[in-house]
């Protein structure tokens, strides 16, 4: 089956706009073919980082893609499902791929998760324990499907005195469906899905504490002391949870922040090198170059040359 490299920002452009939305809350994107025909920019290098929390149901074909740099399949009848912590990089999608996506806002999911403590700890044993994919029963798309299709319906209806408040019970009825297939599918593989282990709560502690200062902290002793932990068991703990160590988790971050801000024409190397807390502009650099293969001036002539 043919692909096209793209970057995944494009999914929410103008080129493929929302089917429909309410405000900044919900956003669905329902793309009955979303092929590679269908992609103008082939931008392969370009990072996106999601600000929100989606979904996307593969209804037909398939998208390969990598998730803070491990690669992942959505194939036919799959569900990807991805919070605020991630970036999705070298996106494949075959020709012909049907599927609809579903945005919905942090400020939303939060609501969702104070009324239902459940789906907050649901998303937390995400982290660290499964990929992002769930696989899906015939049944289950179709109720998934259903509850789509209503929330749809009344993101149109703009003239209904209780829009808002109906969208929004259809999408805590669309998270409750989804919390329940990913809690019954992981329990059935015998694994406790309310009680994280001691590693796994480390692990998201050290990620959450990334994601806000990665720009300015670039020790691992700074993420150590504010875990109240020595250097090497936060370094043990993180590797044999995750994969990772720490400082590959730093890096990553660093590496994935100064690509998006080198795709910004207006932003000079020594703005991104500032931004991200480096000594100097040849510090960057290297640092840069080692991770990537290539300057950030030559980055950003590649990104220019593949446009």
């Amino acid at each position: 089956m043919d692909t096209v490299q793209v970057n995944f920002e494009n999914f929410f452009n103008e080129k493929f706009s929302p089917a429909a939305s309410l405000a900044d809350e919900v956003i669905v994107f329902d793309q009955e073919y979303l092929s590679s025909m269908n992609i103008y920019n082939t931008d392969m290098m370009s990072p996106f980082r999601i600000n929100d929390f989606l979904y996307v149901l593969c209804k037909y074909g398939g998208i390969s893609f990598s998730v803070d740099n491990k690669t992942y399949n959505l194939t036919k009848g799959s569900l990807l499902m991805l919070d605020t912590r991630h970036t999705i990089d070298n996106v494949h999608i075959s020709n012909n791929c049907e599927t609809v996506a579903f945005v919905i806002s942090l400020k939303l999911m939060l609501s969702i998760a104070r009324e239902t403590p459940l789906i907050k700890k649901m998303i937390k044993t995400i982290i660290g324990r499964r990929d992002p994919i769930l696989k899906l029963e015939d049944d289950e798309i179709r109720d998934l499907n259903e509850t789509i299709k209503r929330i749809k319906c009344f993101l149109k209806k703009n003239e209904h005195t209780f829009q808002k408040n109906i969208v929004r019970n259809e999408t805590n009825t669309l998270v409750l469906e989804i919390a329940d297939i990913y809690l019954q599918k992981i329990n059935a593989d015998g694994i406790n899905t309310v009680k994280q282990s001691r590693g796994e709560e480390i692990l998201l502690a050290f990620l959450n504490l990334v994601f806000k200062h990665f720009k300015e902290q670039h020790a691992v002793a700074y993420y150590a002391e504010a875990l109240r932990m020595t250097r090497g068991n936060l370094s043990r703990t993180v590797a044999a949870v995750s994969g990772k160590s720490p400082i590959q988790w730093m890096n990553n971050a660093l590496v994935t922040e100064a690509k998006i801000m080198l795709h910004k024409p207006n932003k000079s190397v020594k703005q991104v090198a500032d931004e991200l807390n480096f000594a100097d502009q040849s510090t960057f650099g290297k640092f840069f170059k080692k991770h990537t293969g290539m300057t950030p001036v030559e980055y950003r002539q590649k990104m220019q040359e593949e446009k």
